[in-house]
Order: structure tokens, then C-alpha cells, then sequence
């Protein structure tokens, strides 16, 4: 992906009252494109965003989940921050956010434990089946893997027409309603090697300290 620089400029809204009121830049809260262990991040276009973070948080752009209480809840578009870089040896992605939810780190924990399973909206048999790995919710962080199975199951009778399929290692962290997202998306489904994972992590820690500071 070419580079662009995206400067965000402070956006206004209306209140109830029709007052303007700030919507506070994330720009800073960024985690450095030099932070990437395999290689710059590099800022997402904002014509990109939208579509970015449908795939990132996985609420589609249209329609809704089945179940559809396994839709997540909305993030601001209009002040996300988002950065994409090489993956390691599993030849993935990784990609940073820094981005204002609308719910709770609590809600959002509570959802990734109830919908172990979902049918992605908005796609074609894109199936997702999440695991909680580890969460701290005091520290309002939490470690899921995830799994995309891009069409349908195949039949107990013939196991050999396996459909495409991703997996997505992603951490995720929230104070207030800023929450930080960094997943390492692969094809297939094998594990991140511990050393792929501990250079994920160590990139979560580190946009971490740029959102929250410390």
C-alpha cells in the first residue's frame, strides 16, 4: 500500500443545543509507523477507512451479523487512526488502530465471550469463529484469535473441498471510549510462532503507549 500521509484536522459537531462542540484529534495517539517489527506501517488512505474498519472491528458496511446481536456496536470513522503493515513469517498483516467506541470495554468483552460463532453481514458464507485467549478486564485489555472461513462448511461426506480461510491473532484495549486494536491477519489457519507473537505484542504495547500514554 503506498504510503499517504492522512493529517487529521480537529472536526466540530453539534450538540443537542446547536453549539459546536471539538471531537478531540486521535492523530497523536498513533501508534509510530516506525514501531512495526516487518517493516513501516503506513497510513490508511481516508477514502479506505470505511471498508478498514469494517474488516477490522467486524461490523459490516451494510446489513447486520447472524446472529444479529453478534453485530459489533459502531466506531468514529471520522477520527479513526489506522496503520498497515507487513506481517512476519506466518506472511500476514498487521494493522494498528486508535479509534473512539460507543461502548464499553465491558460490553465489547461480554460480546467476543457470547458470539464464539457468527455469520459475517454484508459477505457471502463468511463465517467467524473467535476464541478468548486472555483478558485482563481491570486493565480493560484482551488477546482473541480469530478464524474466517470464506464459504461454506463442507460436507461430512467430502472433507477434501475446504474452503478458503484467515486467521487473525488481535489484541485489544480501551480506556474511556478510546480503544486501541492491533491484529495480525494471515491466510490459513495456522498459529503465530512465539516469535511472530511476542513482535504482535510487543507492537500492542507499544500503541498502548501512544493512545493511554505511560
Amino acid at each position: 500500500m503506498a504510503a499517504v500521509i492522512v493529517v487529521a484536522a480537529v472536526a466540530s459537531a453539534c450538540s443537542v443545543s446547536g453549539e459546536a462542540v471539538p471531537t478531540p484529534d486521535l492523530s497523536s495517539k498513533a501508534v509510530p509507523s516506525s514501531d512495526f517489527p516487518y517493516g513501516a506501517g503506513q497510513p490508511v488512505p481516508s477514502a479506505q477507512v470505511p471498508g478498514i474498519l469494517a474488516d477490522i472491528t467486524f461490523r459490516p458496511m451494510r446489513g447486520r451479523n447472524d446472529p444479529a446481536d453478534c453485530t459489533p456496536a459502531a466506531v468514529d470513522t471520522a477520527t479513526a487512526q489506522v496503520r498497515v503493515g507487513p506481517g512476519g513469517p506466518a506472511q500476514g498483516t498487521l494493522t494498528a488502530m486508535v479509534v473512539r467506541a460507543t461502548d464499553s470495554f465491558d460490553d465489547f468483552l461480554s460480546e467476543a465471550r457470547r458470539c464464539t460463532e457468527f455469520a459475517l453481514g454484508g459477505t457471502v458464507g463468511t463465517a467467524v469463529a473467535t476464541t478468548v485467549d486472555a483478558a485482563d478486564p481491570s486493565a480493560g485489555t484482551v488477546q482473541l484469535e480469530r478464524r474466517l472461513r470464506m464459504g461454506p462448511a463442507p460436507s461430512a461426506q467430502d472433507q477434501s473441498a475446504q474452503p478458503p480461510s484467515s486467521s487473525v491473532t488481535e489484541f485489544v484495549a480501551q480506556q474511556g471510549d478510546v480503544r486501541v486494536y492491533v491484529q495480525n491477519r494471515r491466510p490459513g489457519g495456522t498459529a503465530l510462532g512465539a516469535d511472530e507473537l511476542a513482535a504482535t505484542r510487543t507492537l500492542f504495547d507499544a500503541a498502548r503507549a501512544s493512545a493511554f500514554g505511560g
